[in-house]
């Protein structure tokens, strides 16, 4: 928890800023943007390990023991790649290369459960046995974006001031919406634990539950981004409602998919105790909708040089839900926690919204209905995905270029 918590305030938004700053360079400026970008990357790494220390370290004191408090510190080490990562995918997703961020994304939590499990399996699972792995397996999430960077880790660019005050100055516009969510999602938690420790439990097994949808959205957003810092201005405005189409269409067709399934699968899934968790999960299928819209708008406006939106949207579904959900906890338990969130959301797609077509382009009922175009689209990013899984699958999924 440290550990995620102190990286989050470090990092500000080296992701963010690279995509932006890669996207709108000349081919001659971008080995001086790298060269900059890594001494950023690398010295908010020592920052975060600094800092993680020093605070987990009083933390834990007298807690922890032993090899577990070796493995801790040893696990408080690899914050420092955190930032790294961060900016070398940043490079690939400007470049339109997200084979390797995805593989990277998946390949993480399935090879530590898989690892975890032959733990359980061999009787040897503990703290500090969990720790070191998880430790080895950031150290080394690494070496493929490196591999993959090494031209530009080679080349004979130099450190620019000028760059890294724009980058800065550019994430750390909208960084107060990182530290905003940090502490929503902590005062949820609270709220929820305040009125049983069992509802924050069915709370978060709903959440779980609806985590599957969302994937289609952030798949969407994440691939978006570069794409607009890419597109010519006057173009911007079509791809952005193309966008928000297919992620329309997407989200409803997955959302009543799921939200079919969903009585049948929590069950199955967590246990004939967690059915209470189905209604709050159907609840929070708009979740995944809202927010993926917020996160399009978001990025058109980032593609622009805009970020201070995101603080201000996120303080919006922070505020709102955390404002709401002490009235609703109160009246309807868990379903009305989920009910804010949902209200939540849409306020924060709401000030996007606004934000967009009184700072750059007004969007027509028009343009958002999708057509028959968008509909075979969707069916064909739906095979496109298909035959790439099929591929990884099989082994011959390509290391470099190709999106999902």
């Amino acid at each position: 928890m440290w550990n995620g918590f102190i990286l989050g305030l470090c990092d500000v938004g080296i992701y963010m800023a690279t995509v932006y700053l890669w996207g709108k360079s000349l081919e001659h400026e971008r080995k001086d943007i790298f060269r900059t970008l890594l001494i950023w990357a690398l010295a908010t790494g020592g920052i975060a390990v600094f800092v993680v220390m020093l605070i987990t370290g009083w933390m834990i004191k007298g807690h922890l023991e032993g090899d577990v408090k070796l493995a801790a510190y040893l696990f408080f080490l690899s914050t420092f790649t955190g930032p790294l990562t961060s900016m070398l995918s940043g490079v690939l997703a400007a470049q339109q290369r997200f084979s390797l961020i995805n593989m990277v994304r998946i390949g993480i939590p399935a090879v530590l459960t898989a690892i975890w499990m032959i733990y359980f399996l061999l009787g040897i699972l503990s703290v500090s046995l969990c720790l070191i792995t998880s430790a080895i397996i950031a150290f080394s999430s690494g070496i493929p974006f490196i591999w993959q960077a090494r031209s530009f880790l080679m080349s004979s660019g130099h450190f620019r001031l000028p760059i890294l005050w724009s980058g800065v100055w550019y994430a750390l516009k909208g960084f107060g919406g990182s530290v905003i969510q940090v502490l929503g999602s902590g005062g949820t938690q609270i709220l929820l634990f305040s009125l049983t420790p069992s509802a924050l439990a069915m709370y978060q097994t709903a959440s779980s539950a609806t985590g599957v949808l969302w994937a289609i959205p952030k798949a969407i957003g994440i691939t978006s981004f570069p794409n607009m810092v890419n597109e010519a201005r006057n173009h911007l405005h079509a791809k952005v409602c193309k966008f928000i189409r297919l992620t329309t269409l997407g989200t409803i067709l997955g959302a009543i998919g799921l939200g079919t399934a969903m009585p049948f699968l929590i069950p199955l899934l967590f246990g004939q105790e967690y059915i209470a968790a189905i209604w709050p999960a159907l609840l929070l299928l708009p979740n995944a909708l809202f927010g993926g819209l917020s996160e399009i708008l978001g990025n058109a406006l980032n593609s622009i040089g805009r970020t201070l939106h995101s603080t201000v949207a996120t303080a919006v579904l922070v505020g709102t839900t955390l404002g709401s959900m002490t009235l609703t906890i109160d009246a309807w338990g868990i379903s009305g926690a989920a009910i804010s969130s949902a209200i939540g959301f849409f306020m924060s797609f709401l000030v996007r919204f606004l934000w967009y077509n009184i700072s750059f382009q007004r969007i027509s009922f028009m343009e958002l209905l999708p057509g028959s175009l968008d509909v075979r689209e969707i069916v064909n990013l739906g095979k496109g995905i298909l035959k790439k899984v099929d591929y990884f699958i099989k082994g011959k999924i390509p290391m470099k270029g190709g999106s999902v």
